[in-house]
């Protein structure tokens, strides 16, 4: 099979379970956005902003919306943890044998540590890392916030 059929059969065989896992946190981020943009439009400088004779939609996308984005930001990163865990269900509803859910829930049936122990050092590292972008994101969308 050339690569490009391969490629092309990956991506066919991914849709339902990105479907599946956007479709779980999407509600979650919409509330959150939600909420966070609520909160920015009720402050002074929309007020301002307004005042000034903007429309909306600039008003939106030049002032509120990446400041609304930093709580967003924040519960994403928390979120690739439960995403990792998510695998076993995804693994199983879908029948993708080997992934890392499977793997970890077969150790989990074996007692096998040391490859629990490697699988949750790989996830921690991804939890981390995750959380270490959402800091560097924080300081590219809002200029207040520094990294020390």
């Amino acid at each position: 099979m050339p690569l490009f059929q391969q490629w092309g059969d990956i991506l066919w065989h991914m849709f339902l379970p990105t479907l599946t896992y956007t479709i779980v946190y999407m509600g979650e981020y919409t509330l959150i956005m939600r909420s966070s943009l609520m909160d920015v439009l009720s402050e002074d400088y929309i007020l301002t902003a307004k005042a000034k004779g903007l429309s909306m939609f600039q008003i939106l996308k030049d002032h509120a919306l990446k400041n609304a984005m930093l709580p967003l930001v924040t519960v994403i990163a928390i979120n690739l943890g439960f995403t990792v865990a998510g695998a076993i269900q995804i693994e199983a509803v879908f029948s993708w044998l080997p992934g890392l859910g499977s793997a970890i829930y077969e150790s989990v049936v074996r007692r096998d540590y040391p490859i629990l122990q490697g699988a949750f050092l790989l996830i921690a590292v991804a939890v981390i890392t995750a959380n270490l972008l959402a800091d560097l994101t924080y300081t590219w969308l809002d200029p207040r916030v520094q990294v020390e």
